[in-house]
This record gives C-alpha cells, sequence and structure tokens, in this order.
C-alpha cells in the first residue's frame, strides 16, 4: 500500500465525519424549540465537523503525489480556518445564550434550574 492511498482513506473518513456532523449540528438547528437549545449545536458539533473536514483536506494535500510549494499557502489557509473557528465558537455562544437570557426567549421555564430563571420568578403556584 503506498501512501497516497492511505492517505485518501483517512481523509475521506475524516471529511464524512465531519460533514456527519456538520449535518447532525443543522438538524439540531431546525429541531430544537427554543434559542437556549440551539446554541449547543451550533457551537459544538458544528465546529468539531469543520476541523475534522480541514483535517481531512489538510491530509488529502499533504498526500497528494503533486504536493509543492503552493499547496504550503493552501495548508496555511485550513490551519487559520480552523483557529478562527475554535476562537470564535465560544464567544458566540455565550453571546447567544446572555442575549437569550436578556430577552426572555427561554421557551417553557418549568425545565430550568434555580439559576436560570430571570430575576423575581418563581414556580410556586400562587
Amino acid at each position: 500500500m503506498s501512501w497516497s492511498l492511505i492517505a485518501d482513506i483517512i481523509s475521506l473518513v475524516l471529511v464524512l465525519t465531519g460533514s456527519i456532523l456538520i449535518f447532525a449540528a443543522a438538524v439540531g438547528v431546525a429541531r430544537f424549540d427554543n434559542t437556549m437549545s440551539r446554541v449547543h449545536p451550533i457551537t459544538k458539533p458544528q465546529t468539531i465537523g469543520l476541523i475534522f473536514t480541514i483535517l481531512g483536506a489538510l491530509i488529502r494535500v499533504t498526500g497528494s503525489e503533486t504536493f509543492g510549494v503552493a499547496e504550503r499557502g493552501d495548508l496555511g489557509i485550513l490551519v487559520l480556518l480552523v483557529l478562527f473557528a475554535m476562537i470564535t465558537s465560544p464567544v458566540t455562544a455565550q453571546r447567544m445564550a446572555r442575549i437569550a437570557r436578556r430577552e426572555g426567549l427561554y421557551g417553557s421555564e418549568e425545565h430550568m434550574s434555580r439559576n436560570d430563571r430571570p430575576a423575581g420568578k418563581s414556580l410556586r403556584r400562587k
């Protein structure tokens, strides 16, 4: 077995795994009913799926028999994409959750813990 064939197989597995995770994130965003529930699929599986997909592309590019100077610049862009996704994803999730909390976009309050509820609200019936 040549290195090119092994790189193609590993690349294919990573790209397929990444695309499945990205699809699962899209289904989660469409399926969940409130903003607080949608924060998780937007950030975690989508970011990990992007990392797997780009890692698969990285392995495919480096495993190519025509790998040269021009492709090294492509590797830098792929690494920057992963870094920016990992830096901005937690910030985006935190900001979305904070705005949803401030605006009261929770959905039903019966599933929240005491610390999640807006100030002055309780679950006790009067």
